[in-house]
């Protein structure tokens, strides 16, 4: 099945794979499909943006960390650049023109520390045991949705399995944590079913 996967949707596949490794969790479901869907250049993510579903809402609504930007530039930082010769504001200026005003100031921030489990905590002691290039297994409930995928591919009479695809099966699986998130955010399922739908026909 995996190979009438077009390139983006397979993107979110391993996409979420290397989300569940980075969360320290065994088991891809549902809701980590969701949220990679969010996250990459996906034909469903704008739609899914329309309608409120962005990284930093799915990320909040499921409880995963996202990182704090960085403090902006102070004058102390500034004294210390021009010690070594470096004059900040003019660093700014070409900054700014480059990638607009202010990007200096929106730069993202470090992670954050990896502890936050604690010594050896749980979260901690997974993420030893997945490694970095750890398989991190498809549950019950992310294999449904990439069964249903298939579902909603053949229900348009698309030779292709797209990013659409995938969101409308992630809609249509009865995952209690996918239905409380769109409930949170107060998605409206039908009219997300529908953009998704004619989003897909438009690039089918």
């Amino acid at each position: 099945m995996f190979e009438r996967f077009t390139r983006d949707a397979r993107t979110v596949v391993v996409s979420t794979q290397e989300l569940c490794r980075s969360l320290g969790v065994d088991e891809v479901r549902p809701v980590h499909l969701l949220l990679a869907l969010t996250e990459d250049d996906s034909g469903a993510r704008e739609v899914l943006t329309a309608h409120g579903l962005t990284s930093d809402a799915v990320s909040a609504a499921i409880g995963v960390p996202r990182p704090a930007p960085s403090a902006p530039l102070d004058d102390d930082d500034a004294a210390a650049l021009r010690s070594l010769g470096i004059d900040l504001d003019a660093v700014r200026e070409v900054v700014d023109q480059q990638f607009g005003d202010g990007a200096l100031e929106g730069a993202a921030g470090a992670e954050g520390d990896a502890g936050d489990d604690g010594p050896a905590g749980d979260g901690e002691l997974a993420r030893r045991r997945l490694g970095r290039g750890g398989h991190v297994r498809f549950g019950r409930g992310a294999k449904k949705v990439l069964e249903l995928s298939l579902r909603e591919a053949v229900r348009e009479h698309s030779r292709e399995i797209r990013g659409e695809h995938i969101a409308l099966a992630v809609l249509r699986t009865d995952d209690d944590a996918v239905r409380m998130l769109l409930a949170g955010l107060g998605v409206d399922v039908r009219a997300l079913r529908g953009d998704l739908e004619s989003g897909g026909r438009r690039t089918a």
